[in-house]
């Protein structure tokens, strides 16, 4: 059954929670291993690549392929990691597409920020698992350097993404339980 992805925002974060009916360890799954992260990764209609060396500082390499054939990398390490409970990664979008770059900065400039303070930071992406009745309760809280770079992301369209994500992951954990 899908569910519908809930997004906030708070100081600097975006806060994205989703129910998944599927047993915590296998959600948690879903999150570290490459197979499955390449088979939910990324919006609906794209497909990923994926390689990841999954311990405290281990490296992280995503990419996410659209429909059109643009290539969106991703690079970043893991932060702490708590099997089944916490995982966090320090994501590095610096190698999208220069296009996507103006359109994120496009965003930060309506959001109020100055071109100037612009960034391509690491976001640091933290996603907790709590069993919640008969599956998992998954909140990602993505911290940007500033509320503006935050804002920019959410008029990209940061929760279609995420929710296509989550649509995707929904299915597989679907096959798996």
């Amino acid at each position: 059954m899908s569910h519908l992805t809930d997004l906030t925002t708070e100081a600097n974060d975006i806060v994205l929670v989703r129910h998944f009916d599927a047993p915590r360890p296998l959600a948690f799954m879903a999150w570290v291993d490459p197979v499955m992260l390449t088979a939910w990764w990324g919006p609906e209609g794209f497909t990923a690549t994926v390689e990841a060396d999954v311990r405290e500082g281990g490296a992280l390499s995503l990419t996410m392929l659209s429909p059109e054939g643009e290539a969106y990398p991703i690079g970043g390490h893991f932060g702490e990691i708590l099997p089944n409970e916490v995982l966090v990664m320090i994501l590095d979008a610096s190698r999208h597409s220069e296009g996507w770059h103006e359109a994120v900065k496009a965003g930060f400039i309506e959001a109020g920020g100055k071109p100037e303070d612009y960034n391509a930071d690491p976001i640091e992406t933290r996603v907790t698992f709590e069993d919640d009745g008969e599956g998992t309760k998954v909140t990602v809280r993505q911290t940007f350097t500033m509320a503006t770079m935050r804002d920019a992301h959410v008029r990209l369209g940061s929760a279609v993404g995420w929710s296509g994500s989550f649509n995707k992951l929904d299915a597989v954990l679907a096959k798996t339980v």
